[in-house]
């Protein structure tokens, strides 16, 4: 009979049994570590896709910070004095140059006008009675049938009749300006602002602030410019043309407050004669059309520009960047397919480009996709791909 002896709990492995199962397992752990090294030589370095460093001529454009103010503004006040009789338009509403908006109280005037009217009608009719008079004394005097006073008296009455005449149409074309000045009509195109007089109050002569008018098409942009800027486009502010502009296109595009492109161009309209003594900046005045009215006074922007037209530029794509603690870099593919870490100082963009200040070089190869398999001093298969050039407007 086969006798079965088990391990229990109190029985173990002779030391020389232990020394020999580890060993065996150390083998084995050998024998699977080269297997996964040599699987792991034998896969072919990770697909990345690439791109070249490019050079060109490229527009260098400006942002300046810039505000928008109306062509034109006038404040309507009243000419003549009296009472408020009629407001004829709605604040805010659109108005056109001649357009009638307020009457004051024309009684006085119109009474004045007649008054001064009659007063014409008497000194034309002391003017007929001198020169009657004149006529008849002349041959009574020149036979000594009257005295010489006699004719002098009515001589001076005549010409005292025509003075009175002068004075007295002079008096009317004052009291028709007067009663015309009781009509305010509008003197541009533009939106009107507040009504600031109501109907029944008295208004001052030139003094009393009925309400304000702006024109809005086209709308005056202004941004300012240093000394330094001026100086280095003096010769093109002399050429009158200061900022290149492609052709047949104005050379000025406003960006407005939440980062949206006003749809139209603008061209310049004029430049200050004088820097500011206090900024030491230049105004630059742009003119925008606003059919739509989209634009108002006051608005605040950027007003973008294209500066100069640099050749030469390089240009990396904008996804081949990578920032750490404030430094830039870029994953460089070499000739031998090995990936180097590149540190480099770029500009501004141009499109999907940042512009290239040290760093690189044209036709060198950047890491645009893929960059989490691109390790620095590892080998990769690089894939050549056209970036995007589609302009950002950014």
């Amino acid at each position: 009979m086969i006798k079965t002896r088990y391990l229990t709990g109190r029985q173990s492995l002779s030391p020389l049994k232990q020394i020999g199962l580890i060993v065996f397992l150390l083998l084995l752990s050998a024998c699977g570590s080269k297997e996964q090294t040599a699987k792991v030589q034998d896969r072919p370095p990770p697909e990345v896709v690439v791109a070249p460093v490019i050079s060109q001529t490229v527009p260098i454009v400006g942002d300046y910070v810039a505000r928008t103010e109306a062509r034109e503004t006038v404040e309507i006040r009243a000419r003549v004095e009296g009472f408020l009789e009629k407001v004829l338009f709605h604040e805010g509403s659109q108005v056109k140059a001649g357009q009638l908006l307020f009457v004051i109280d024309q009684r006085p005037y119109k009474t004045a006008l007649q008054e001064a009217k009659a007063a014409l009608a008497q000194a034309q009719a002391s003017l007929r009675q001198g020169r009657k008079d004149v006529a008849r004394l002349q041959p009574l005097v020149a036979e000594d049938a009257a005295p010489q006073m006699d004719l002098d008296n009515a001589e001076s009455a005549v010409e005292l009749a025509a003075a009175t005449i002068d004075r007295t149409k002079a008096v009317i074309a004052g009291a028709e300006l007067d009663l015309k000045f009781t009509e305010i009509r509008s003197p541009i195109t533009g939106i009107i602002g507040k009504e600031e007089v109501a109907v029944g109050n008295l208004v001052a002569r030139n003094q009393t602030l009925l309400t304000t008018i702006s024109s809005l098409d086209p709308m005056r942009v202004v941004f300012s410019i240093s000394q330094g800027d001026y100086l280095r486009r003096a010769k093109m502010f002399e050429e009158g043309n200061p900022f290149p502009a492609e052709q047949g296109a104005a050379p000025f595009e406003l960006v407005l407050s939440d980062n949206s492109v006003y749809p139209l161009r603008g061209d310049l309209s004029f430049v200050d004669p004088a820097l500011n003594l206090t900024t030491g900046t230049l105004n630059v005045y742009v003119s925008f059309p606003n059919p739509k009215q989209l634009l108002r006074p006051g608005l605040f922007g950027r007003i973008r520009v294209v500066l100069e037209q640099r050749p030469d530029t390089l240009l990396v794509p904008q996804v081949a960047r990578q920032v750490m603690q404030g430094v830039q870099s870029v994953l460089v593919v070499g000739s031998d397919n090995k990936v180097a870490l590149r540190t480099v100082v770029l500009g501004g963009h141009y499109q999907d480009y940042f512009i290239v200040k040290e760093g690189l070089h044209a036709g060198e190869r950047v890491v645009v996709e893929g960059l989490q398999r691109a390790l620095p001093g590892q080998k990769v298969t690089p894939v050549l791909k056209t970036v995007s050039q589609e302009k950002k407007g950014s």
